[in-house]
């Protein structure tokens, strides 16, 4: 269930991109993060996350600050995927563990051991439905969905032989319908719920994605773009300063993560 249209968000961005050209339509600074550079994650309520080696920190939409997890362990965090804000998965790509969190950022369960399930080599992990992961197993270039028992629901069998590419992958996200690869030297795989490819988005050198309805959001060289999956299409959504090292759209706001900051802006 979407919080808001994305007719309602591509109006904002747009909005907000044209306020260099319109002074009675300036986006309004809404509140900023404290905070080194890291790693940027929103979730769907407008909550906003910092990972910054082993620890990650939440923050609430007004920007003040809930709490944080950190887990020395198993060394730093590797990945986080906030799509269901009440249980965020941690990825510690380093041990091959993977942490569960509840809202309140306490750990939920013990730590999965994926080598112990047979997965010494994954590289790559999301959440997806029914509290199942999606892996990414290097060794055989597979993606295995496993359901909230660990236990093995679809596989795809070896990419590089059915896609005939060189496969480099470094983001995963399950959304809606479908499940996202980003392999940025050839683009974002798309496939099913059962881990059938459809097809390649072309859009190469991106480090994360987010989806929003039929719409693939990201930040590359300075600007959010967007590409429209029902027309084939590239779009800019808004430029962002040369020191911005990240964006994100989410809950009618917009994310902008600077080095020592993170700026909210609402229209």
């Amino acid at each position: 269930m979407h919080f808001f249209s994305f007719r309602l968000v591509a109006l904002f961005i747009f909005c907000f991109f044209a306020a260099g050209f319109r002074p009675d339509l300036k986006p309004l600074l809404s509140c900023t993060i404290q905070t080194g550079a890291g790693h940027l994650l929103t979730d769907n309520l407008g909550n906003a996350y910092m990972i910054q080696a082993e620890t990650i920190a939440k923050f609430l939409p007004n920007c003040s600050f809930f709490r944080a997890y950190s887990n020395k362990t198993f060394g730093a965090i590797t990945s986080a995927d906030a799509t269901n804000p009440l249980r965020i998965v941690l990825f510690y790509r380093d041990f091959n563990r993977v942490v569960f969190l509840d809202d309140m950022m306490s750990q939920n369960g013990d730590p999965v051991e994926l080598e112990t399930f047979g997965f010494p080599t994954a590289t790559l992990v999301c959440s997806s439905r029914d509290n199942g992961l999606w892996i990414f197993e290097r060794q055989n270039n597979e993606l295995i969905r496993l359901n909230r028992n660990m236990q093995i629901e679809q596989r795809t069998g070896n990419l590089a032989q059915i896609i005939d590419t060189t496969l480099q992958p470094n983001f995963l996200i399950e959304k809606d319908t479908k499940l996202f690869l980003n392999n940025p030297v050839s683009g974002v795989l798309v496939f099913d719920l059962f881990g059938t490819y459809s097809k390649t988005i072309p859009v190469k050198g991106i480090r994360a994605l987010q989806v929003i309805d039929d719409n693939v959001v990201y930040y590359n060289n300075h600007r959010l773009l967007m590409w429209d999956m029902l027309t084939n299409e590239e779009s800019l959504l808004q430029t962002g300063d040369t020191i911005a090292l990240d964006m994100r759209i989410e809950k009618e706001k917009l994310f902008m993560m600077r080095k020592d900051e993170v700026r909210t802006y609402t229209y």
